[in-house]
């Protein structure tokens, strides 16, 4: 499957990461001790911050593999969605840490040494920063991960976050006060706008917040392009666990269509509704039988007029169709058309009672073909004719209890 592929592929970028950020952690550390420079110490406990956060995006995605079981029988995809909230509260977390340090800092002198291995070491860090955000990013499109997108808003906060600390470094060798602490409290500000944003989607995603018009614009599109059976939809519901997306559509269709075509167009549309979107993992489609304003109903007679007109037992014996429209089972109108002898072929049968737009007929030795075109094409349903009903009226009071 796919989208299986997808999350080893988002796993592996998520252990890759964790290794990088290990490895650089490091290294600010031992910059740290040996400079004595304060924003390099800090600088490396928020990486440490960073691996806690790749560290639930993968922890996430994993358990976001696993299949429904007795107890979770919904699975567990929205794992993926608390791990984004907790990355998301890290990050709040690294923001308030940041700020608190430079408030107790502003306004300090320099004090440390060996500035220049200070430099290449934060311009290293802001390198290593660009080449995770976009690792983070790709691999957060490719499997539809949250989590991965807010660490990757995180590593771009990051490059900023690395400016601000080359311009403290820089500060601090130049003796120049205030310029480092007042850097990284706007920094911090950064640091938390990601973090509240990131924070309240992945809130809102644990609550079924949903927020892609599009998507659902399209699946309309689709039932509209494809549904024939379908009349209208009532309502669209989409919700989002973790990587996968699930939707439940409420239509109404037509009363007087067949079952048998009802399961075939449904499963057409369910089949491009999951086309749309790789991550569509399941999308149930409730059906509600649409009771119309009225009801047509076709009538073959082979004599008399209007309700006294006799049914024609035959095609043979057909002289015309009486047409009666029906409202709450009252009639509302009635008329009658001509059906001559070049009508009553194949095809010019099914173009006559299509046009005239009906929506159930009496059979009177329809041709096989007319009578599955009529129930298979056009959802027309064909009543058998009763030996005792000899006229219209007592046709339409027998066709009414069916109604």
């Amino acid at each position: 499957m796919k989208t299986s592929r997808n999350l080893i592929y988002g796993e592996k970028i998520a252990v890759q990461s964790m290794i990088v950020i290990i490895f650089y952690t490091a290294i600010k550390i031992i910059v740290a001790l040996i400079t004595g420079i304060n924003v390099m110490l800090a600088d490396a406990l928020a990486s440490l911050t960073d691996l806690v956060s790749i560290f639930a995006s993968f922890i996430g995605i994993k358990l976001s593999k696993k299949s429904a079981n007795k107890n979770f029988e919904y699975g567990y995809y929205k794992t993926e969605t608390l791990a984004s909230l907790i990355v998301s509260l890290l990050i709040i977390y690294l923001g308030y840490r940041i700020f608190s340090k430079a408030v107790i800092d502003i306004g300090a002198t320099g004090e440390g040494k060996y500035h220049i291995i200070a430099i290449i070491a934060s311009i290293l860090s802001i390198f290593v920063a660009w080449i995770l955000f976009r690792k983070l990013k790709d691999a957060s499109i490719k499997i539809n991960s949250k989590s991965l997108l807010d660490n990757a808003s995180e590593k771009k906060m990051d490059m900023i976050v690395q400016v601000g600390v080359l311009v403290s470094i820089v500060s601090d060798y130049m003796n120049i006060r205030y310029v480092e602490s007042i850097t990284t409290i706007f920094i911090s500000f950064l640091i938390f706008k990601v973090g509240l944003t990131s924070a309240k989607e992945a809130l809102f995603y644990l609550l079924d917040y949903w927020d892609d018009p599009k998507l659902i614009k399209k699946i309309k599109t689709v039932i509209k392009t494809n549904g024939e059976i379908i009349t209208g939809v009532k309502k669209i519901k989409m919700r989002r666990a973790g990587t996968f997306i699930f939707g439940e559509i409420f239509v109404e269709i037509d009363p007087f269509a067949d079952l048998i075509d009802l399961g075939e167009e449904l499963k057409l549309i369910g089949q491009k509704i999951k086309d749309l979107n790789p991550y569509i993992l399941d999308c149930s489609i409730f059906t509600y039988i649409h009771k119309g304003k009225s009801v047509k109903i076709g009538i073959p007679v082979a004599k008399g007029k209007g309700l006294s007109s006799r049914i024609a037992r035959d095609l043979k014996s057909t002289h015309s169709y009486e047409f009666v429209i029906l409202k709450n089972n009252k009639i509302i109108k009635k008329y009658k058309k001509k059906l001559n002898a070049k009508s009553k072929g194949t095809d010019k049968l099914i173009a006559f009672l299509k046009k005239e737009k009906v929506n159930l007929i009496i059979d009177n030795g329809l041709n096989s073909l007319v009578y599955y075109d009529l129930k298979k094409y056009h959802h027309i349903q064909v009543y058998p004719s009763f030996s005792n009903t000899g006229d219209v009226e007592e046709a339409i009071k027998l066709l009414t209890i069916d109604l």
